[in-house]
């Protein structure tokens, strides 16, 4: 079956698909990665599907053994803390290099963000949230210009998209993490990049506590 056509061969289609199974919980913690299934359901050779699996063990969503057998990496408190540790030493350092300018901030340089706010329905379901959110924060840091710490953000953003969803899956955290972003956008606008800072702690904050309080994951150890 050839892609889609926003993927540019079936080894991108098949990455995704493996990744969106595993940040659904369709594959969850744990499980085995079964090539001929996956081959099977995504009606694809099991070379993309190969290709796909040592991809995602590079980016830490699968964990690789001998023999080319894999199983969805563990999640837990523990990584969590490491994980949101790491973003927030390269986020921080994104933050101020992208909005250190000496000219006001413009509308025109804000409407990027509120129109990804805006695409957001109330009622969206909660893949579209996610991407919405994606999309808001990794836009956030790309003014830093280093596409080296971009690729770095990029891929420890979407490993904590499993954390994400855990919190994000109860509404109320959703209506907040809308609240945060526009309060986000009202400090760039004001110039106040410590408190740009101090509002992007607070929402990274807030999301692990959701996920501890609702105890969608174990402690490890």
């Amino acid at each position: 079956m050839p892609p889609p056509a926003r993927y540019k061969s079936t080894a991108d289609f098949v990455t995704a698909e493996i990744r969106r199974l595993i940040l659904s919980g369709e594959l969850p913690a744990g499980a085995r990665v079964d090539q001929e299934e996956l081959a099977d359901q995504l009606e694809v050779s099991r070379h993309p599907v190969r290709q796909a699996i040592d991809r995602l063990g590079e980016r830490g969503f699968v964990i690789l053994h001998p023999h080319r057998s894999a199983i969805v990496a563990e999640i837990s408190i523990a990584d969590m803390e490491e994980l949101y540790g790491a973003r927030r030493i390269v986020e921080d350092w994104a933050i101020r290099e992208s909005w250190k300018r000496s000219a006001p901030v413009t509308e025109a340089d804000l409407e990027p963000f509120f129109k990804i706010l805006d695409t957001v329905d109330p009622a969206a379901d909660l893949d579209t949230f996610m991407a919405a959110n994606r999309d808001f924060h990794l836009a956030m840091y790309k003014g830093c210009g280093n596409r080296h710490v971009l690729r770095t953000i990029t891929s420890l953003f979407d490993l904590s998209e499993r954390y994400q969803r855990a919190a994000l899956y109860h509404s109320p955290r959703q209506d907040t993490s809308k609240r945060d972003h526009r309060e986000m956008m009202q400090a760039v606008a004001a110039g106040d990049r410590d408190r740009l800072l101090t509002l992007a702690h607070s929402h990274n904050d807030g999301t692990q506590a959701m996920v501890r309080a609702h105890h969608q994951i174990t402690s490890a150890g």
